[in-house]
């Protein structure tokens, strides 16, 4: 008849929610007043790992910037220039179109005649001076041939060469190493860039598994009580990790909150000179960026505290 009674007064749903509401005042909201009471020991690695976050963010927004920039140059450097002699025999001419179009390393070929390649010129800086000089039009008829793969450029160059049609002195608008020069910088600023995050990361961590460590100094006749009445692992652990979540959250909504609103100002300045600056870099990307570095926060804070939880509370 007890056990009825106790079951009529607490019925199972009621159980759960007080279950559901202690674990959360334990976990997240001791966490919480603990985080806050500690705070001049956290406060190290919250700026270690701001600094790490912003940084992170901005060498991600610079990184996908320049892999923009790679595709648009890779794209520019397959786009062959094949400048024609001003007396080039039209039959030569349309010979030589038809081999490049039916090549099948080559996507498309347009022809540019004198007339419309000086109307282009006038467009780009010092070339209409240069034509005013000349007193007549200097720039060439060419063929302008997209190739798939810039790998098979220097080939469909070679092949485009041997064409009488083609200007002796200057034949085609390949260069061999300017696109390889773009890569190799390409690269090393990409290395320069991982190392140097690399070792920021390994000094926010270390700030924060320090910082987790003297927090469990300071609570060590707790921490010993709970172990020597059988409490679980998770609410030994579990304060810990949701502080150093704390930690990271924090540093990750401020990194964030900055890299956005920087890449939203510089937006924001100069739409058309940041767009050729950093291309793709969009308020989308930028808010991409402001999540995915609170994210990296979140989860650098709980997993640096879950490595210095298992290294101090085991040892």
């Amino acid at each position: 008849m007890a056990g009825i009674v106790l079951k009529a007064r607490f019925p199972r749903r009621h159980v759960v929610e007080a279950v559901i509401r202690n674990v959360f005042r334990y976990l997240f909201q001791g966490a919480a007043r603990n985080w806050a009471r500690n705070f001049g020991s956290t406060a190290p690695a919250l700026s270690s790992m701001t600094l790490l976050l912003f940084l992170s963010g901005l060498i991600g927004l610079t990184g996908f910037a320049l892999n923009n920039l790679e595709q648009i140059e890779a794209g520019q450097a397959s786009m062959l220039h094949v400048y024609l002699r001003d007396d080039a025999d039209p039959t030569d001419v349309f010979t030589l179109h038809n081999r490049l179009a039916l090549d099948p390393r080559v996507a498309t070929v347009d022809y540019t005649s004198k007339a419309q390649a000086l109307q282009h010129a006038q467009s780009v800086p010092g070339l209409p001076q240069l034509a005013g000089a000349s007193g007549s039009n200097p720039f060439p008829a060419s063929l302008d041939v997209q190739v798939k793969t810039i790998d098979d450029v220097a080939a469909v160059d070679a092949m485009a060469r041997i064409s009488p049609a083609v200007d002796p002195v200057y034949p085609t608008s390949y260069d061999r190493g300017a696109y390889q020069r773009f890569q190799s910088v390409l690269l090393a600023v990409a290395v320069a860039g991982i190392v140097f995050l690399g070792l920021l990361g390994f000094v926010a961590v270390t700030v924060t598994i320090n910082s987790i460590r003297a927090a469990i100094h300071s609570r060590r006749d707790e921490v010993a009580i709970l172990q020597l009445v059988g409490a679980p692992r998770w609410m030994v652990r579990g304060p810990f990790i949701v502080e150093g979540a704390i930690t990271g959250s924090l540093a990750g909504g401020a990194a964030g909150l900055v890299t956005f609103g920087l890449a939203l100002a510089g937006i924001a300045e100069g739409s058309a000179s940041f767009s050729q600056f950093a291309p793709g870099v969009t308020v989308t990307a930028a808010a991409a960026a402001g999540l995915i570095v609170f994210a990296a926060g979140l989860g650098l804070g709980s997993g640096s505290s879950l490595l210095s939880v298992r290294r101090h509370l085991e040892s």
